[in-house]
Parts: C-alpha cells; sequence; structure tokens
C-alpha cells in the first residue's frame, strides 16, 4: 500500500506518486471518497475484489493518520489500492490532490458525507458541494470519465405517494438541511459534469441498514439497531408479557430502509456500467413493509406483546420511561416516521437484474439478521 500526501516533497514522495503515473489509460483508478465511511468501505472491499485498482481517500483523524485509518478497516491491502490523504473540506487541499492525480483517475464514486440533520454548517456545504466540485474540477478538466454521487432518495423531503428516479426539483419543502443540500450538490454536479463532458450517475439509496462504524454516515443505521437493541433488551425481562410500547408512526407508510451490501453492490456493479450513464436510480427494498408490518415482526421475535404504533393526531398519555427514551432515540426520524412516501426503482431493478444483482426484500428473515446484528 502506498500514501500520497497532499503537501509532499522530497525524493520519497516523488518515488510513490511516480509508481500511480505508471499506469496505463487502461488502467486508469477508482477514487472513493468516504472509503472508511458506512457505505464507501463496503464499495472499496467490492472493488478490490473485482481488481480493480483504487485509490482511497482519506483524512487523518484524532492523531491517527490516513494509512493507519484504512488498514484498521481492511487490514493490509492488495497491491493495486493505494491511499490519498486528502481533506473535502479544504478545498483548496483537494486541488492540490486532484492535480497530482488528473492523469490517473478514470472514475470517481463519491461515498463521503456527513448525515448531520442540524442546523447547515459551513463544513456541510463543503463536503457535500464545494468539495467535490473543487475536485471534479481538476479531474473532469483532464479526461475523468464518469463520476457517481452517493445521494439519498429523501431528497424528495416531504413529499407523499411516489417518488420517481428522475424527478429533482420539483419545489418541495424539506425535513432537513441534509436533505437540501444533498438535492444541491445533484444539481451542480449535474451542470458541471455536463460542461466538463463528464458521465454522472446518481445514487439515492432510502434508509441504509447494517454493521455501521461509528461515523456519521453510520447514524441513520446506528440509530435503528439501538432501537431494535433496546426492544430485545426489553423483551429479555418480566415486563415484557404486560408492558405496552407506543411508538409514534404511521401504520399504513412504507418502512424505507435498504441493507449496505445491495447499495454497495448496486453502485460498484453501476458506477462504470455504459447503460447506467446520465441516469439516477433509487436504491431500496422490492415492495417494502409497511411500519406496522415491520413492528409486529420485531414485537413477534423480541416477544413483546402490546407494541404498536400511534399516529401524528393521536395523544401518548402518561408515557412509561421507556417509551419516553424511544421517543427520545427516535425524535430526529420522527418526520420520517410520519411521512407516507415509497421510491419507485424501475431503472435500478432493470439494470442490475439484467447484471445478476436481485433488489433485496424485507422479510422475517432480514428482521432476524438485524437483530442478529443489532
Amino acid at each position: 500500500m502506498r500514501v500520497i500526501g497532499l503537501h509532499v516533497e522530497g525524493e520519497a514522495s516523488r518515488i510513490r506518486l511516480r509508481n500511480l503515473r505508471l499506469l496505463t489509460k487502461t488502467d486508469r483508478a477508482v477514487l472513493v471518497t468516504g472509503a472508511t465511511g458506512f457505505i464507501g468501505r463496503h464499495v472499496v472491499a467490492l472493488l478490490a475484489l473485482g481488481r480493480r485498482r483504487v485509490v482511497v481517500l482519506a483524512r487523518s483523524r484524532a492523531g491517527v493518520s490516513p494509512r493507519r485509518r484504512v488498514e484498521k478497516i481492511f487490514g493490509r491491502l492488495p497491491e493495486q489500492i493505494d491511499v490519498l490523504e486528502g481533506d473535502l473540506t479544504c478545498p483548496e487541499g483537494i486541488k492540490h490532490a486532484a492535480e497530482r492525480l488528473q492523469l490517473i483517475i478514470d472514475t470517481v464514486i463519491h461515498c463521503a458525507a456527513e448525515t448531520s440533520f442540524d442546523t447547515e454548517r459551513e463544513a456541510l456545504r463543503l463536503i457535500h458541494i464545494e468539495g467535490p466540485l473543487a475536485l471534479l474540477e481538476i479531474l473532469g478538466a483532464n479526461g475523468l470519465r464518469s463520476w457517481s454521487q452517493i445521494s439519498t432518495a429523501f431528497v424528495c423531503g416531504r413529499r407523499t405517494g411516489t417518488v420517481y428516479e428522475h424527478e429533482t426539483d420539483l419545489g418541495q419543502e424539506f425535513h432537513n438541511s441534509y436533505e437540501r443540500l444533498k438535492l444541491e450538490s445533484e444539481i451542480r454536479l449535474k451542470r458541471a459534469c455536463a460542461q466538463l463532458g463528464t458521465e454522472l450517475r446518481i445514487f439515492r439509496p432510502s434508509i441504509v441498514t447494517g454493521a455501521a462504524p461509528a461515523t456519521m454516515g453510520g447514524v441513520p443505521s446506528n440509530l435503528l439497531l439501538t432501537f431494535v437493541r433496546l426492544l430485545g433488551s426489553l423483551g429479555r425481562t418480566e415486563r415484557a408479557k404486560t408492558c405496552r410500547v407506543r411508538i409514534r408512526g404511521l401504520r399504513h407508510a412504507r418502512f424505507n430502509i435498504v441493507p449496505v451490501e445491495y447499495v454497495a453492490r448496486a453502485i460498484a456493479e453501476l458506477a462504470e456500467e455504459p447503460d447506467a450513464s446520465g441516469k439516477t436510480f433509487h436504491l431500496v427494498t422490492d415492495d417494502p413493509p409497511t411500519q406496522h408490518e415491520i413492528l409486529n415482526m420485531l414485537s413477534e421475535r423480541c416477544g413483546l406483546k402490546d407494541l404498536h404504533l400511534v399516529g401524528p393526531g393521536e395523544q401518548i398519555s402518561n408515557p412509561s420511561s421507556v417509551e419516553l427514551r424511544i421517543a427520545k432515540l427516535l425524535l430526529p426520524y420522527k418526520g420520517y416516521l410520519e411521512q407516507d412516501v415509497q421510491f419507485d426503482c424501475a431503472g435500478a431493478r432493470q439494470l442490475l437484474n439484467n447484471l445478476g444483482v436481485p433488489m433485496p426484500v424485507i422479510d422475517r428473515r432480514e428482521v432476524d439478521r438485524l437483530i442478529q446484528l443489532a
């Protein structure tokens, strides 16, 4: 494994860069941002299995070097994987890095994100918009073939009903600044890629589940697993048969979760698939269960007898300590639990079926797997 710094000097650094420049045009690399995050680490693993040459973008954190952070995740890396030290919240630094790699990178898979629902901060704009655009500007001007943008299905904002893959800005209202920034990044990257002649693919997963790392990208999955773990713990107590647990939600609304393994494989397969060029894909489950159905599965599996949903217009009188704890845990996602939306995925289904990648199903087996992960 080799590490390339943003401010490298001396003979040792020149040797590292020279090694990368030995790549031919037919062996140009994929650059993956957010490779230490939730989705990114799975994408990198799949690309490595496919013997694709990969450059991983990582930053130092808490005194741990990019190289060490990547090694903690992947162990000893194969020869085709390199590590690029860089921070998307520092566009000038990213420009320096891009200039060093402009003849090497063929494809970018931008997985880096911060799933903060707080009031918009400058760092959020940098990692979602300004940093990627700075990277694209240099690489795109020097023959970058394709850019894959990991967005979210919830750029639909507060809309209800069926949301289609081709839809973007329809004047929708948003639950939070994260959704709005993701939509803005899609729009600006489309414009930039069109000007540069770079192919663009946009991937919009719903809420991604799996064994998530302690990163911002893993927050939604970790929250769901924490909720499942809480129910499992409650089900092992004497109170399980008599304890009433009321949770805010909509009985008939779809529970839009999707396994990280499917999301990563779809991205790895479609990032360089010619038929995917210029398209947007909803990465979601096939016919997702309703909130009522998923809660019943959890109730049966955890041995809870009185677990049910309470709609937005209903009152939860005299809430128990468990109900208060659950309400606090799920508060950041209250808007999603009160939203009835279904994501059309016709484009993703057709292409991925042709590539032998079946859409996942959230059934009792998958719920059992989530409980085991929790």
